[in-house]
């Protein structure tokens, strides 16, 4: 068990990003400062050979004129959207700046996958931790609240957790989650097509054009779908309107049955990776990566396409304060927010 740290370049606002490495003889996590940024995660195929399973660039520079693709960062204030940039939180209203058509999508401009955060090292015998922190100001990209914030990485022999906590000095509203995009064949040897998605989750959030929710459907008899396991070609190539709506795969919110249990488990048959998902979060955001060729090239030069990853994106329901008003969470110093959600890499070492 061991942790590094190496320089990884400068930000334009002349800040120094590091990149810190996280390493077992399960797994091995590198994490930037700048987002919390995970920019690998090197994990065993069936025949031991260790390969990167997440999407990331090789310098900062991408990474900070890329940043709208959020490769691995921490997202917030709010993960999504917020229909036409309007909180209002006590009966007053926060004009918030509308960045995705008439609307707010993770929080900008001032969001937290451009932010350099604290880094604190911890490690024992059995596992070893990243504890990220800053302070979000109030007003932050005109959100209400100062709020504490405390992100911790833990690396547990196969397991990568992540867990969050906000301290706000008065009401406000939370939403975090990270942005990773996987793809368990390895190095990005192919788009993830032929891995396999399956969810425990009987019902999703169907959105509109602007990915907006919209309302909460069954998924008996649709293409959305997934417990009993798809191929992710099999939604790709479906000319269900949901689908298309969002470029030709998944960006829906997804309703999980049960918490602080499996509630999702991707699969790669060639390389016999398997990566499930616990969280005591009631939504996952599944996001097939429909644009990601705008990333143009990625890490080791590899040229980015549609569909080369998928994301996982736990949190609470989207624009909950207007969309599911009954299920919404106020937070201030008596109400932490807290959330905690577990990778878990395993193989199925058949040939």
């Amino acid at each position: 068990m061991e942790i590094t740290e190496k320089y990884f370049g400068i930000t334009k606002k002349n800040e120094e990003v590091k990149a810190y490495t996280l390493k077992n003889e399960f797994l091995e996590v590198e994490i930037l400062n700048y987002g919390g940024i995970i920019r690998k995660i090197m994990t065993p195929d069936k025949n031991g050979n260790f390969e990167n399973v997440v999407l990331g660039f090789d310098n900062i520079e991408d990474y900070e004129k890329k940043v709208g693709i959020h490769f691995g960062a921490i997202v917030g204030r709010n993960a999504g959207r917020i229909k036409d940039g309007l909180l209002i939180i006590n009966e007053k209203k926060y004009e918030l700046e509308k960045n995705n058509g008439n609307n707010n999508l993770h929080g900008y401009p001032e969001h937290y996958a451009a932010k350099i955060w604290n880094v604190e090292k911890k490690q024992d015998k059995d596992k070893s931790s990243l504890v990220l922190t800053r302070v979000s100001p109030h007003l932050e990209a005109n959100f209400p609240g100062e709020i504490n914030l405390k992100v911790v990485y833990t690396l547990n022999k196969n397991v990568l957790e992540i867990s969050y906590e906000g301290i706000p000095d008065r009401d406000t509203y939370i939403n975090l989650t990270n942005h990773s995009y996987f793809n368990l064949s390895g190095d990005l040897k192919e788009v993830v097509d032929n891995q396999i998605i399956e969810l425990h989750c009987d019902e999703y959030v169907e959105v509109d054009e602007a990915t907006l929710p919209v309302k909460i459907s069954k998924v008996d008899n649709t293409i959305m779908d997934m417990r009993k396991g798809k191929r992710f070609s099999e939604i790709f190539n479906s000319n269900a309107e949901q689908i298309k709506i969002v470029g030709n795969g998944l960006d829906h919110p997804f309703i999980f049955n049960g918490r602080d249990e499996i509630v999702a488990k991707f699969t790669d048959e060639k390389s016999g990776r398997i990566m499930e998902v616990i969280t005591d979060q009631p939504v996952g955001v599944i996001y097939t990566g429909n644009y990601v060729k705008a990333a143009e090239v990625l890490s080791n030069n590899i040229k980015a396409e549609n569909h080369m990853g998928f994301c996982i994106e736990t949190q609470d329901y989207p624009d909950v304060i207007k969309f599911l008003s009954e299920k919404a969470k106020i937070y201030n110093k008596n109400n932490v927010y807290k959330q905690k959600t577990k990778f878990v890499f395993s193989l199925n070492r058949q040939k």
